[in-house]
């Protein structure tokens, strides 16, 4: 087995599961059109809050679609050869993550439009957003795939899960809402954007190593 031909099974094993990545895409629209429904549907309310709204949508959505991430492969022993093959379990684990990422994040900028419009988010905004959601993104990925090789084991993680992760998404979370309100106050937001990177930097060299440690972990 090489990296490359560990990419591609990951993408075709992706694709055969991708009622997965529909499931988290699905909840992210639901929490995007309810909210408006259940506060307050009106523009003055939405265009300050739009940037908050999607992203704690999409952050929630991330743990949907992580929470069985190793799942199956801890079940049919998949994680096991992983170890054994002799390859960087570490960068395995970035490829992994990279994937889910992928899958996960490219229809989530085709959705952002269209949500950010229904939400009244100004259009100078959007691009700011857009940013973030890249910038950030793959922090919560990464963040996400430690809480998720943490709990591989345990049969109702799911929660557990969510409890160790949540409070790292909230500085993400809060920085590109901040940038974002930036953006409709006239106010600079790069340095805001400069953490949001920041923090994803970090996570990409942290969450590997870590990944690949709890994975160990829960194999054994």
């Amino acid at each position: 087995m090489t990296y490359l031909s560990y990419f591609k099974a990951e993408c075709l094993a992706l694709f055969r599961t991708k009622q997965r990545v529909v499931n988290a895409l699905l909840f992210f629209v639901m929490v995007v059109v309810l909210f408006p429904l259940g506060i307050d549907p009106s523009a003055d309310f939405l265009s300050p809050a739009a940037g908050g709204i999607i992203w704690c949508a999409v952050a929630l959505s991330v743990i949907v679609s992580l929470e069985s991430m190793f799942k199956e492969n801890y079940v049919d022993g998949v994680l096991t050869q992983l170890i054994l093959s002799g390859l960087s379990l570490p960068w395995l684990m970035l490829i992994k993550v990279g994937v889910y990422w992928g899958a996960m994040v490219l229809p989530l900028l085709i959705l952002t439009p269209i949500f950010s419009e229904m939400l009244f988010l100004p259009s100078d905004s959007l691009w700011v957003l857009i940013s973030t959601l890249l910038l950030g993104s793959p922090g919560l990925f990464l963040i996400g795939s430690i809480g998720a090789a943490l709990t591989v084991s345990l049969k109702q993680g799911a929660m557990l899960m969510v409890l160790l992760i949540l409070p790292f998404y909230f500085p993400i979370i809060i920085f590109s809402s901040a940038a974002i309100k930036a953006v409709q106050l006239g106010m600079p937001y790069g340095g805001l954007l400069a953490l949001i990177a920041a923090i994803s930097l970090l996570a990409l060299v942290v969450s590997p190593v870590m990944t690949s440690l709890c994975i160990k972990a829960s194999v054994r």
